[in-house]
């Protein structure tokens, strides 16, 4: 298997990982708007998801794997736990009458797609863009009530732009 072939299959593992979050996401969303118990249980497996998944991802790109592997470990478990204890206040907030289901979803939204872009810091701009777009969904939600399309045409386009980006910057290399 040659060096191109590799970082083909490598950024399009990269990229199925991100699209679950992102579609999980969405998902926990809704999940938020109908059960407070099921929706803080499903944000918090899904933070974890999302550490392990972080942690997958920062690992596969290391090239000093044993070093670099302690310090993205501690590095991703300090930023998906500061992560989920935000998420639990929100949802503290919640059980004290101060939000709503509703709101608790966009802000555990909003909350999650800024964690996503502060972590493309570490894992590379399609974090950082998944975080752009999970954040926008909040918005585009809290405005419009059949929201799903427009996401759905969104991450479309979002995709159509990192699919040629990838490739103009392979053909680079």
């Amino acid at each position: 298997m040659n060096k191109a072939s590799f970082l083909e299959k490598k950024h399009l593992i990269e990229e199925i990982v991100l699209f679950i979050v992102l579609i999980l996401s969405l998902v926990g969303m809704g999940i938020t708007d109908f059960s407070s118990n099921e929706s803080h249980r499903y944000w918090t497996l899904m933070i974890i998801f999302y550490a392990l998944a972080s942690i997958g991802l920062g690992w596969s790109r290391t090239k000093n794997p044993e070093k670099i592997f302690k310090e993205l470990i501690v590095q991703q478990l300090i930023h998906w736990g500061a992560t989920l204890l935000t998420v639990s206040g929100v949802y503290l907030l919640l059980h004290t009458g101060r939000l709503n289901y509703e709101s608790t979803g966009l802000i555990v939204e909003l909350i999650l797609g800024f964690s996503l872009f502060l972590n493309g810091r570490n894992l590379g701009w399609r974090c950082s863009l998944l975080g752009l777009l999970v954040g926008c969904t909040a918005i585009v939600a809290a405005y419009v009530e059949e929201y799903i399309w427009v996401i759905l045409l969104v991450a479309l386009c979002l995709a159509v732009i990192a699919f040629f980006w990838e490739k103009h910057r392979l053909k680079k290399t």
